[in-house]
Order: structure tokens, then C-alpha cells, then sequence
């Protein structure tokens, strides 16, 4: 049995052994929280709450944080910064390894079919009701089966396409199960994904189902929404990347800071507030957060947000404008800005994944697109070497999309296929597959005689990848290809995308070490987020779609394979094996190795480490416990 217990590692201390109910009687709140009508902190934060060691220093009370968001629905920042409260969590640094969080230990059984959790003793939700296996429960037997609530199930807690059941033994004791293996589990339980488990207040929720309220409709529709299920997401959030689980102050939550201000339209920012109610404290017995409130800007684009970046008026940014375009200017006015540029390591599969839609539901680019030698002619019309200096101020190596050198994951072949820039072998291969006749403007038509026009779409307010696709138009334009720059905002993108009605969109690579084989979407056909074949993975994911060739559906019986086992040497040769396909196929074209990160941090903000990873799967600054997080002064 694999045994999990809370560890001195990754800012877990070891008083959570035995010594906590030494210093319970002295445990310390905020004096934010002098003068509510609250119960004393140790009944708040349990018997057993998660003792976090500060990176740095014990923290001080007070301050409101400073973040900004870009555009309507950039509701995964607030995720990945404030909303990362799994099960079992990354250590800051990616080891590989996971550690309790809500989970104080698990059992896996040896055949990774069932595993067993233990929860904190006396937890509670932002109101104050208690958290218990139940809540746990309600997910897994009531929301996740449901239809209207998950048409599409999440492929992690699916074992060819069967849902897990749970067992529930006592509040703080459950059992998850499959009758077949899933030797994944855990990796994605300490995921970005596995924040989903404990998401759902039942004693909340439940009211907007019809299981337990009859009036469930009626209540819907009085709220104005078509039926329970939609009035549930508005109140809920139901699903991890909801936008709505930001738009309702009153839902309960587990995290550090509970909403004030939604992020409904319109709003130009969003509010928090301490949550009393927090199961975490710092090794001298002071709940956190040590911060007693955030406010984050909502910017109609990236470059607001870098201006205020640059007038010190943000005290930590990742995700927008904390790029190598953007390093010069945040150099020169760091000292002004009261900031400091701090090293994140990307562990992406590359610095960008562009991705020609072999779904195309456009009869005549469906037939250039999936040609295989399309995507290569391409490939070798880009000089990666000029982009990587325009665009990354000569950071990166030449690289297609691929699992990280020095990782079980990485394929040379697949790394470094179709990477010469060579403008005659690309004409020569577009002549090849009936692209030799051009129209009066110069650029070639399409087998039909019909005008072959490209639109290569970025999302605006992701400046860097605006910039690239611009860049990649010029490229493609010079070997013929009537290749446009189509600029859009992140809800068009993704609606055009999903909906398979793009030709090529660029768009972040994501995993390159043990991520792989919790979001594989640059490999083979994953999810919607496969951009190069979306509806081919709306078919593996039970949504619709279209049936693809045996090439993919090789690929996801070696992806079921990985599932079924739990040793990793096993799990690194069937991926190999896939990836082997993924050469030969080169679904995605990429320019570069990952390119080092960074993050602009606060001279004002304590105990943030330098030198982690960031990224989606372990996100950033989430992994960090922003609740540690404190201000100087």
C-alpha cells in the first residue's frame, strides 16, 4: 500500500505530527477578525489543520493585494493564483512528489483501482458549516454523473469511460474506486484539475438540485435562467474553470479568501475578503492568510495592466505581461516601480504551439490541412532562429512541440523534425500537393482554382502570441500562402476554436515533464484544447465529433494502457510509444525550446521563492500557498 502522511517537505511542517495541540491554545488571528461574533480560532481551523512553514519568515497581518486581470474572462487567473485547494498538493519546486492539503494522508491499493482519503479533523467552509466526506460524495454521485451538469466528463476520473463510485465510512474517511486500474489518479488529484473533488458545498449546492428540492425549477426560473442546472452553475460553478465560480459572494469555499466583488460583466475589478474560516497556520500558530483582502483590475488589455505594473500598483503578475518581450521595459523601470523581476522555469513542451486544424469543416482546406506535407512545408518556411531573437530576445533552441530534453518523455525525432529553414524545400513541397498555380495577387490557390486564404488567429490581450502570429504571417506569405493575422479576444477565440472553425491558431504549448500524462493535448487528439483536432477529440471525450483514423485511436489505447499501470517506467515506454505516432503524424508546428519565465514581484511582498516552476498544471503562484504571502510594511 502506498502511504501518504504529512511530511516536512514542501512547506508542510512536521508540528502537525503531534504538536499542534501545544500550541492550539495559542493560535493568533488577524486583527481583521477582532470584534466578529466568531468562535475561538481553534475551532475554526479544526483539530488538524495543515501547518504551512513560511518560505521565508513568519508573516505579519494586514495590507489588500494588488492583481490584475486582461479581459472578460480571464477567470484562470484568479484560479491559479487564489483557487488552488486540492486534495494533495505539487511542492513549490515540482519534485514530482505530492503532500497532504485537505487530505491530511491516502492509502492507494496496490492494483490502483480504490483509493482512501482521510480529511482534516473539524474543517469548515467559508461559512462556517462543516466539511466532511459528504461534500466529496455529492460530487462524485450526483454532479459529475449528471448530464445537463457534466455533458462531458473529465478524462481523469473516467477509466474507459467508466465514473468512479465512493465509499463514505465515516465524515472524514471515503474510498474512491474503479473496477479497473487507475494509475493516474494521484498525479491528477494534485493537479490543477483535482481542485474539482472538493469544490461543492452539498448543504449549499444541493438546493438548486431536484433531488433534494422539487422547487428546483420553479426557483430557476424565478432567477430568471432556463432550468435547475443552469441556475446551479450561476450559483456554484459546478466545474473548476467556470466563470461563475467568481460571481457568487454567497457560495461557500475552502479557500483563503472568499469573493466580495464578483467578476460578473462589466466589472472593472474584482474583491475578497479573509476567509475566518481557513484550516491553515504558520508554524507559530497564526491562521492564515497573513493578507487580509485582494483586489484585482479587470484591463481591457495586456498593455494597461504593464503600465501599472510599471507605476508599482501591482504586487505580483505572472500571467499577462511577464513575458521576454516585455523584460527590457520591466528592467528599466523596476526600481521606480518598487518591483523585482523574479526567475520562473517554464516546463512547457515549447515556447508555442501552432496548430493547423485538421478538422477543417471548409471541404477544400480540409484537404490541404491534413496533409501531412502541408504542415512541413510550413515548418521549414519559419527561420526560428530570427523569431526566437524578435520574440524572445534570442532565448530558446530551435524545437518542435515536444516533452523536455533530460525527461522519460522526451523524443529527439519529434524534437527535431522539419526545423530547417528552407524556403525552397517549402515551395517545392507546396507545389507538390496541387498548391502551384497562384492567383493575379501572387499567392498560390487552392487545388480547386478556388483563392486560398489562411487566417491565423492569437488572442489579443496574450500579447506574445499576437506578436508571433503577425510574425508567422510574413513567413508563410513569402513561400505564397495568403496567410492573415487574425486578432481576436479570448471568448471569440475559443468559441471559433471548439466550434472547429479556425485554420491555424497559436496558442501556448503546455506539458513537458510528468504533466504529460495529465494533459497530453499537444501529443494526440486530448480535449478540446487538441487545437490541430477538435472534433476528434470531441469524439474520444463522448462529445459529439467525428470518428477519427486508427493512427489516433491507437493513441488513446496507449494513453488507457498508461491509466491501467501505476509503474512509471512502464507509463514513460507506452508514452514514448505514442509520441512515436505523434512524430510521424506532426500534428503541431513549434519554434523553440520553453523559454525562462519570470514574475514581477512587490519589494513590499514576503515569502515568494524564486527559481519555481510555473505553468498550468502546477500553477503559479498557487503552488507557492499565496496565503504565506505577507506584506513588509
Amino acid at each position: 500500500m502506498k502511504h501518504l502522511r504529512v511530511a516536512a517537505l514542501a512547506g508542510i511542517s512536521l508540528v502537525t505530527l503531534g504538536s499542534v495541540a501545544a500550541f492550539a491554545q495559542q493560535y493568533q488571528q488577524s486583527p481583521a477578525l477582532d470584534g466578529l461574533d466568531l468562535p475561538p480560532v481553534a475551532e475554526r481551523v479544526g483539530s488538524d489543520p495543515r501547518v504551512v512553514t513560511p518560505v521565508g519568515e513568519v508573516g505579519k497581518y494586514g495590507g489588500t493585494f494588488r492583481g490584475g486581470m486582461v479581459g472578460g474572462n480571464d477567470r484562470n487567473m484568479l484560479f491559479t493564483y487564489f483557487g488552488y485547494e486540492p486534495l494533495l498538493t505539487w511542492d513549490a519546486d515540482w519534485s514530482g512528489d505530492v503532500y497532504p492539503n485537505i487530505a491530511s494522508a491516502y492509502t492507494a491499493s496496490e492494483d490502483s483501482k480504490s483509493f482512501t482519503f482521510t480529511l482534516r479533523e473539524g474543517m469548515k467552509w467559508s461559512d462556517g458549516s462543516a466539511f466532511t466526506a459528504d461534500d466529496i460524495a455529492f460530487f462524485i454521485e450526483d454532479v459529475l454523473p449528471d448530464e445537463k451538469l457534466f455533458p462531458t466528463k473529465p478524462g481523469w476520473l473516467t477509466v474507459e469511460g467508466e465514473l468512479p463510485t465512493i465509499s463514505v465510512t465515516s465524515p472524514t474517511e471515503f474510498t474512491i474506486s474503479w473496477t479497473k486500474p487507475n494509475g493516474l489518479f494521484i498525479i491528477n488529484a494534485a493537479s490543477v484539475y483535482g481542485v474539482q473533488l472538493a469544490l461543492l458545498n452539498k448543504a449549499y449546492c444541493s438546493q438548486f438540485m431536484p433531488k433534494y428540492n422539487p422547487d428546483a425549477d420553479a426557483n430557476a426560473k424565478a432567477a430568471g435562467v432556463a432550468d435547475w442546472a443552469e441556475h446551479m452553475t450561476n450559483m456554484c460553478g459546478v466545474g473548476i474553470e467556470n466563470i461563475q465560480r467568481w460571481r457568487n459572494p454567497e457560495r461557500p469555499t475552502l479557500e483563503a479568501w472568499h469573493i466580495t466583488e464578483p467578476y460578473v460583466a462589466g466589472a472593472t475589478r474584482v474583491s475578497f475578503e479573509r476567509n475566518p474560516y481557513y484550516w491553515k497556520v504558520d508554524t507559530a500558530g497564526n491562521q492564515l492568510p497573513y493578507i487580509d483582502g485582494l483586489s484585482v483590475s479587470v484591463n481591457a488589455e495586456a498593455q494597461t495592466l504593464l503600465l501599472s505594473v510599471l507605476a508599482g500598483e501591482i504586487d505580483y503578475e505572472v500571467r499577462h505581461t511577464a513575458n521576454a518581450s516585455n523584460l527590457p521595459v520591466l528592467v528599466e523601470g523596476a526600481e521606480a516601480g518598487n518591483f523585482n523581476i523574479s526567475p520562473r522555469e517554464s516546463r512547457v513542451g515549447n515556447s508555442l504551439a501552432i496548430s493547423v486544424n485538421l478538422n477543417s469543416h471548409d471541404p477544400v482546406k480540409a484537404e490541404v490541412f491534413d496533409n501531412k506535407d502541408f504542415r512541413i512545408a510550413l515548418s521549414h518556411a519559419l527561420d526560428r532562429v530570427a523569431i526566437i531573437d524578435t520574440l524572445y530576445l534570442g532565448q530558446g533552441t530551435p524545437q518542435q512541440v515536444t516533452p523536455r530534453e533530460g525527461t522519460p518523455f522526451y523524443n529527439e525525432r519529434l524534437a527535431t523534425q522539419y526545423l530547417e529553414y528552407n524556403v525552397d524545400e517549402a515551395n517545392r513541397l507546396l507545389d507538390s500537393i496541387g498548391l502551384d498555380k497562384r492567383g493575379g495577387n501572387g499567392f498560390r490557390l487552392a487545388p480547386d482554382g478556388s483563392p486560398l486564404v489562411v487566417n491565423v488567429a492569437a488572442v489579443t490581450a496574450l500579447g506574445a502570441h499576437a506578436d508571433a502570429a503577425e510574425l508567422l504571417t510574413q513567413y508563410w506569405q513569402a513561400v505564397g500562402i495568403d496567410a492573415r493575422f487574425s486578432a481576436q479576444d479570448r471568448t471569440r477565440f475559443y468559441e471559433e476554436k471548439t466550434a472547429s472553425q479556425h485554420d491555424i491558431v497559436v496558442w501556448g504549448a503546455t506539458s513537458g515533464g510528468i504533466d504529460v500524462f495529465i494533459d497530453p493535448r499537444d501529443y494526440f487528439p486530448f480535449s478540446t484544447e487538441s487545437n490541430f483536432a477538435v472534433d476528434w477529440a470531441k469524439y474520444y471525450i463522448g462529445d459529439g465529433g467525428t470518428e477519427p483514423p486508427e493512427y489516433v485511436k491507437e493513441q488513446w489505447a496507449l494513453y488507457d494502457q498508461i491509466k491501467g499501470t501505476s509503474n512509471s517506467e512502464e507509463q514513460a515506454a507506452l508514452f514514448q510509444q505514442l509520441l512515436e505516432i505523434t512524430a510521424d503524424q506532426f500534428y503541431q508546428i513549434g519554434i523553440s525550446t520553453a523559454i525562462p519565465g519570470l514574475a514581477v514581484v512587490s519589494n513590499n511582498l514576503g515569502n515568494v521563492p524564486a527559481d519555481t516552476p510555473t505553468g498550468w498544471i502546477h500553477p503559479d503562484p498557487g503552488t507557492l500557498n499565496t496565503e504565506q504571502f505577507y506584506f513588509k510594511n
